[in-house]
């Protein structure tokens, strides 16, 4: 609310008196405005925008509104951030800084108009700022200005003209000695030079992308820039995927994958994700490639809303669903993918975007560039400032309602993925119709159909509720264990207890959290071992918290140490998911640990869940 409140008091301010003539905030510089919305850092900003009000220079005033214009545009805030710009720039006086004054204002509105996915004004604001950049010889404003254009015919396709700024952009950055942005601008550069592979599969471009990310990645290790070291791992991956090496491309993600999670940055996993799943599709690993994509797609979604970026992941999700067989959720993908497109893009911008650049070609070294559009008078905006700042307080309000009914449906839908493998059923009944004609026990082969049939209403019914009694989960592992005691005879022996202190009864659980660990252990813990495998499972209460431990005697991890070992990871997968689900919901630090037995046989499995019993109003559909 103190942004909605800067907002006001800066849409009713009266003409400023310029006191000083230095264009530059002793406050805030510009590398302290960049890194504080770089970090996303709402905390550092809203101190930063109270340290600014208590200077009364127009600079620090600029510099105020700078910051505040472009952390709304970060957050997709974009009418907070375009009446800031229109003040911003009515309130630009007439003296040395002007024209330095004015290109932060081009920069601001090209930024703007690039959240918004307005091509045209984009496109327009872009050229303009660059040739006042270039008047100036402003190189920091020059690259930015070439990165915008680069943006702009990448999203219309226009290749040859992306090529052309990118190389007028790699002229200044490999001249560049500033080590604050070095690494940074490496990474940028890199990235369209694999784009530009991926065209013409010129191999000698993957190479200079290469040499640029590892020169990148020594100056961002130096500097502790997760961002930036992220970038150059997914370089490296991209690298390796391109030259045919996948398991090596699968480690250069998984290392992007830790980096992005220990950066103090939010930085989005779903580009990670699906570079993962591909790598994994190439690979022939079918399950594993849809989920990895499926987890792609859910933070796209989560984080970056309906952009182009979600828009692309769409399209290319469809492919990879296509290629593991699932036609079904490839045709649903792909419809869906349309839909975006249709609504973010109209092909009839490209004639114009051509248009304005010829103009900005023929006024390049012309003093000023002429005004394509009249600027609306003060007195208006100030008219209609109080509506406009109603109507934004309340879709903000409307937004954030809606925001979190989806994610409420979101999780509802995602718990929903945890279900027994398929196989089971198939090789149970197998394995009961052998008993059926071997053993002629009536009795015993119709209580072993009972907890068969026991066992699948509780798979389906796991679809509908979320919760499940720790009494009701120890019956039900009970009666999957015989079972698969019924396929693996003499294989394998389990025990599954409680604390005498639970309240079994009461005690709530997520459903079908257990079993794929319980799978794993059975179908690949014990293959190859010459000693009869134990599985153990325990619940007990321990720190005001409900602890699962899950122990099987089998041959272990493959590595020791890697939770991604193959035979475990649709289950760390699912645990993951519904472990990160469940604390945004219940706001509780649910969490699980998988690692080689400290006896140094096995596989340990450690769950920690909040306690959640029937009588609280926080759990639903228990």
């Amino acid at each position: 609310m103190r942004f909605f409140c800067l907002f006001l008091a800066l849409c009713f301010l009266g003409t400023m008196e310029v006191q000083s003539q230095n264009c530059n905030c002793s406050i805030l510089s510009n590398d302290q405005l960049k890194s504080l919305v770089a970090l996303n850092d709402t905390i550092g900003i809203k101190r930063a925008v109270n340290d600014l009000d208590k200077e009364t220079s127009f600079p620090c005033t600029f510099q105020k509104w700078n910051l505040s214009i472009q952390f709304y545009i970060a957050k997709k805030q974009l009418n907070q951030a375009d009446s800031l710009i229109k003040i911003s720039e009515q309130k630009i006086p007439k003296n040395d800084c002007s024209e330095n004054y004015q290109l932060a204002v081009l920069l601001n509105k090209a930024r703007y108009f690039k959240a918004a996915l307005n091509y045209e004004e984009l496109s327009d604001q872009s050229f303009k700022a660059l040739a006042l950049a270039e008047k100036l010889k402003d190189t920091r404003s020059i690259l930015a200005a070439y990165q915008l254009i680069v943006h702009l015919f990448t999203r219309q396709s226009e290749d040859e003209k992306n090529w052309l700024y990118v190389q007028k952009a790699a002229a200044l950055i490999r001249n560049e000695n500033d080590p604050k942005y070095k690494a940074e601008d490496l990474n940028w550069l890199a990235f369209e030079y694999e784009k530009k592979y991926t065209l013409t599969e010129n191999i000698k471009l993957l190479d200079t992308a290469i040499a640029y990310s590892l020169e990148a990645k020594q100056l961002a290790i130096k500097k502790q820039n997760y961002a930036e070291i992220v970038r150059c791992f997914r370089i490296q991956e991209a690298n390796a995927y391109h030259r045919g090496r996948l398991l090596e491309a699968i480690k250069f993600i998984d290392s992007a994958i830790d980096y992005a999670k220990a950066s103090p940055l939010r930085i989005n996993p779903a580009t990670l994700y699906f570079s993962k799943a591909w790598d994994y599709m190439d690979l022939k690993k079918f399950d594993e490639a849809q989920l990895w994509q499926d987890s792609s797609l859910y933070y796209a979604e989560k984080i970056e809303g309906r952009s182009p970026a979600t828009m692309s992941l769409y399209g290319e999700a469809a492919k990879l669903y296509e290629a593991a067989g699932n036609i079904n959720k490839a045709y649903s993908t792909y419809k869906q993918y349309g839909k975006m497109k249709d609504s973010l893009f109209n092909l009839q911008r490209t004639e114009k975007i051509n248009e304005l650049e010829q103009k900005y070609e023929k006024t390049k070294n012309e003093a000023t560039i002429k005004e394509l559009a009249q600027q609306k008078q003060l007195y208006l905006l100030l008219a209609i400032a109080g509506i406009l700042l109603a109507l934004s307080i309340a879709f903000y309000l409307r937004q954030q309602q809606l925001k979190h009914k989806q994610n409420i449906l979101e999780t509802e839908q995602r718990l929903n993925r945890a279900r027994m493998n398929p196989h089971f059923f198939f090789n149970a009944l197998s394995s009961l119709q052998k008993f059926a004609l071997q053993e002629q026990d009536p009795m015993t082969l119709a209580s072993n159909l009972s907890k068969f049939s026991h066992i699948m209403r509780e798979t389906l019914e796991s679809t509908y509720k979320e919760y499940v009694t720790v009494e009701q989960e120890i019956d039900f592992l009970n009666e999957y264990l015989e079972l698969q005691k019924i396929r693996f005879p003499k294989t394998f022996g389990y025990s599954v207890s409680a604390s005498n202190d639970l309240d079994i009864e009461t005690l709530l659980l997520p459903s079908m959290i257990i079993q794929p660990f319980v799978e794993n252990s059975i179908e690949h813990g014990f293959v190859g071992i010459n000693y009869p495998g134990e599985i153990s499972i325990s619940f007990k209460e321990e720190k005001n918290e409900l602890c699962i431990t899950i122990y099987d005697n089998g041959k272990g991890l493959l590595e020791s140490g890697k939770v991604h070992s193959e035979h475990i990871s649709r289950a760390s997968q699912i645990i993951k998911d519904r472990i990160y689900l469940l604390n945004i919901k219940l706001k509780t630090k649910a969490r699980f640990n998988l690692e080689n037995h400290p006896s140094g046989t096995g596989v340990l499995v450690t769950i920690y869940l909040p306690i959640l019993t029937k009588s609280e109003n926080q759990v639903t559909n228990a």
